[in-house]
């Protein structure tokens, strides 16, 4: 089939789409759920772990990208297994939101369950 709708973000996408009337609900592993218009793609709105916002270690840029040159700043053999730590610090979505009466559900890499209105 041909794409109806083909997004890139800035960092990637594990988690399942959940959709709710018009709008995608999408984790991205930099620690934010969207919100997205379902026709568009367009970010309706986004929310951002706590853990990352605090950007421990400058995991993440300004623009919420991850910050590659410090997560891979060796080619040493643990280096990998360091920077893949580091991501998951800061609030990782890897978890498949649930919409239920309007509330969005989700895990995140921080231990927290999150239920936003």
């Amino acid at each position: 089939g041909k794409p109806i709708l083909r997004q890139q973000d800035k960092a990637y996408m594990f988690s399942s789409p959940a959709i709710a009337g018009d709008v995608v609900f999408i984790g991205v592993l930099n620690g934010t759920l969207q919100a997205r218009d379902l026709k568009t793609g367009e970010v309706l709105w986004d929310f951002q772990t706590e853990t990352s916002k605090q950007n421990k270690g400058w995991i993440l840029t300004a623009d919420r990208r991850f910050n590659d040159p410090l997560l891979y700043h060796s080619i040493w053999r643990e280096a990998p297994i360091v920077a893949t730590d580091r991501q998951f610090g800061i609030g990782a979505i890897f978890s498949s939101p649930l919409v239920v009466d309007g509330v969005v559900y989700f895990g995140s890499t921080d231990g927290y369950l999150y239920a936003l209105e």
